[in-house]
């Protein structure tokens, strides 16, 4: 297939709004070329900032802009937003968060683009549940996002005692909680992890 030009470039994006984001896999497949040939084609459209690179080898359609969290999604595969992020999306925790943070299979990282901050946090796999999805987002329930945030930061963490973590809930309305799924929940962690959870008296 031949290079594209600018404009069949965006009659493309536009064929495709329905669709956020775009992998090279995804545009080779659509498109027909060589992804050696598609990575310099994008190259020059991300300089002439009509398409924008969110990581190695996805871009965004410039047409449906993907949210922060669908971007979310796919820089760290699989994954799902919980912990602070999640307690605070869902009202929980009454504190703002503006870093998202969420949980992965994969090694942990953090990504710092223009708009935002994805911070992973690696779990084992047979922790890796309790998460709904809406759309292409993927976000734990309220009940595992405390207990993968009690994990992560404290029990996981031996040099970090709970105050932090006590504060942390004074900002929370732990009415929302539903107790009985939390506790049930609980016994799948460490034993760590069941003893902060009981040493917070919730």
């Amino acid at each position: 297939m031949k290079t594209l030009k600018i404009d069949e470039w965006l009659s493309f994006f536009k064929q495709y709004k329905h669709k956020k984001l775009f992998s090279l896999t995804d545009l080779s497949q659509l498109t027909g070329e060589h992804k050696s040939s598609l990575a310099v084609q994008l190259t020059r459209l991300v300089r002439a900032s009509l398409v924008k690179r969110i990581a190695y080898g996805w871009y965004e359609n410039p047409f449906a802009p993907p949210s922060q969290e669908e971007v979310a999604m796919i820089l760290r595969y699989p994954s799902y937003l919980s912990m602070e992020y999640a307690l605070s999306k869902q009202g929980i925790l009454s504190q703002a968060v503006y870093t998202l943070t969420l949980i992965t299979t994969k090694l942990p990282y953090t990504y710092k683009t223009e708009g935002a901050t994805y911070e992973y946090h690696q779990i084992n796999k047979n922790l890796f549940w309790g998460y709904k999805r809406a759309g292409m987002v993927q976000i734990a329930e309220a009940e595992k996002a405390l207990l993968d945030l009690i994990y992560i930061r404290y029990a996981k963490n031996r040099g970090l005692n709970t105050t932090g973590l006590k504060s942390l809930l004074n900002d929370m309305d732990i009415g929302e909680f539903d107790f009985k799924k939390l506790h049930m929940y609980s016994k799948k962690f460490s034993p760590k992890t069941r003893k902060i959870l009981t040493s917070l008296k919730i």
